[in-house]
């Protein structure tokens, strides 16, 4: 395969923050534009499950690989919003960094 015709790393294109005593994860924010704000994700959801899988028990990185994925491809949040618990089908986008948003881990506090 010729160079630049791999479809290349996508990623939801959401910011991520994990509550350090019970490992919940929340959507810290959806930039304006990218998939998982296309999508309806807002921050405050709390992402209970990707592609069936409880993500409480998943260390960061694997949830990272879960989200991540080729360029248009999908995956499947199960999402809790306000006491609803919702299904998000979010196509990914290209991976995008954010000069607003510093990547890193920050505490919840409960």
């Amino acid at each position: 395969m010729a160079a630049g015709c791999s479809p290349g790393v996508g990623s939801i294109g959401a910011v991520l923050a994990r509550d350090n005593a019970s490992q919940a994860l929340y959507v810290r924010d959806a930039p304006r534009g990218l998939a998982a704000e296309r999508s309806g994700l807002i921050p405050g959801d709390e992402i209970v499950m990707i592609d069936g899988v409880y993500v409480r028990a998943l260390p960061s990185a694997q949830v990272r690989d879960r989200l991540r994925g080729a360029v248009g491809s999908a995956v499947e949040l199960t999402v809790v919003r306000g006491g609803e618990v919702r299904r998000v089908r979010i196509v990914r986008g290209e991976l995008q960094a954010h000069e607003e948003i510093k990547p890193g881990e920050e505490p919840i506090p409960p």
